[in-house]
């Protein structure tokens, strides 16, 4: 290979590890990783969790200080975007108009918040969470006595509530769907969320469709819906994200819902990779491409795209798995639900501990939820891994272990 540098295009969770990969299957080669935030590469997930309650939470985000890329020698352009990708020449263009050229690139682009679509008054205040300086701007509006109006009834919209309310806040939910995580999760789920939120005096506006926010007479906000008005001090989007394939996309590449890659991370393009969650990457656990807005993508797959960019013949192949906390409670899943046929509840939803397992056409088990259970999931990765296909009254019953099924 030439000498020309492995280039990471972005400076987030999956592109930090797509360096720490590259650096330790080769000490030799040359990496430079280009980010157009200033700050170090940082982890996001605490950003609507810890980060938003205390500086220790943010300081949490940053796993890696600069002192150690250097020791590393991995070069940081931060506050630099890439404008271009030049696939014949094999460089990038800069915003700078300075070329950078490269014996592989690796996209971690990563994604950027979805903004609200309908009119906002000029002044509102009004938040997204998505980098650590949205993080610093709402922990310092999140005073005790505030109204906040959080747009957004998922993982990201519940996680803001819960941080609100525990710095003393008052906290409207508005959601266009009928019940909470509707896009993820079963109903039983989405009814502890409901249940759990109601119990911290969180107020909900569900099939709401957010129409315009408009700035108050006393200087906060009003969220007009189809359900009526809400009126705020503060309010906070959290509707989802878009992945950044613009740069992919003008380059020539395969782009549909993300920059589309085989399981080994590879574009169409052979000096091309890309990882983490701009990726719509195929998985061979699920048969199919999907694209997953998740930690675990970020912190995994790209040590296949470093692996491979660097000559090897690796593939990425893990069960979807994510989790939020919300208060004291702890949500994981694992898998897919949206393709089950049956739903099976284990243990007693108001007890605040129970798991929710999806079973498929052939009675496999192919998804799971757990509510403060966080040991099942171990066991259910076994399951679906083994291609299980446990009874469902057994499965129901908590006083059956999980590992008679495997």
């Amino acid at each position: 290979m030439s000498a020309d540098p492995v280039l990471i295009v972005g400076a987030g969770h999956a592109a930090r590890r797509t360096a720490e990969a590259l650096r330790a299957r080769d000490a030799d080669v040359r990496i430079v990783m280009i980010g157009a935030e200033r700050e170090l590469p940082y982890d996001r997930p605490a950003l609507s969790k810890d980060a938003l309650l205390s500086d220790g939470g943010e300081a949490r985000a940053f796993v890696r200080d600069a002192a150690w890329y250097d020791a590393q020698r991995i070069a940081l352009r931060l506050g630099t975007r890439v404008d271009a990708i030049e696939r014949d020449a094999q460089r990038v263009r800069l915003d700078d108009g300075a070329t950078l050229p490269y014996r592989r690139l690796v996209l971690a682009t990563g994604s950027r918040v979805r903004r609200f679509g309908g009119p906002v008054d000029a002044g509102v205040p009004l938040h997204y969470v998505r980098t650590v300086a949205d993080a610093r701007a709402l922990r310092a509006a999140l005073a005790p006595g505030k109204h906040v109006a959080v747009l957004g009834g998922g993982f990201i919209g519940l996680e803001v509530a819960a941080a609100a309310r525990q710095l003393g806040c008052a906290v409207t939910v508005i959601d266009p769907a009928a019940r909470l995580l509707q896009r993820a999760l079963p109903d039983v789920v989405g009814a502890f969320a409901r249940r759990l939120h109601d119990g911290r005096g969180v107020e909900f506006r569900l099939s709401a469709l957010p129409r315009a926010i408009r700035r108050g007479a006393a200087g906060g906000a009003v969220v007009e819906t189809d359900g009526g008005d809400v009126t705020a001090d503060i309010v906070v989007v959290g509707i989802g994200v878009v992945p950044n394939v613009e740069l992919a996309q003008a380059a020539g590449l395969d782009v549909d819902n993300g920059v589309r890659v085989d399981a080994g991370c590879r574009t169409g393009d052979p000096a091309i990779f890309a990882a983490g969650e701009v990726t719509m990457h195929f998985n061979p656990l699920l048969g199919r491409h999907v694209r997953i807005e998740s930690w675990q993508v970020a912190e995994n797959q790209p040590a296949v795209a470093a692996a491979n960019a660097l000559g090897a013949n690796e593939a990425y192949a893990e069960l979807p798995w994510l989790w939020s906390d919300q208060y004291d409670c702890n949500l994981q899943m694992l898998g897919l639900f949206g393709g089950e046929r049956t739903t099976i509840v284990r243990g007693d939803p108001s007890k605040g501990a129970f798991s929710v397992f999806g079973l498929g056409d052939d009675g496999r088990l192919v998804a799971a939820a757990a509510v403060n259970a966080g040991r099942d999931i171990g066991a259910c990765r076994r399951m679906i891994a083994a291609a299980a296909v446990p009874d469902p009254e057994r499965l129901a019953d908590p006083a059956v272990n999980l590992k008679a099924f495997l």
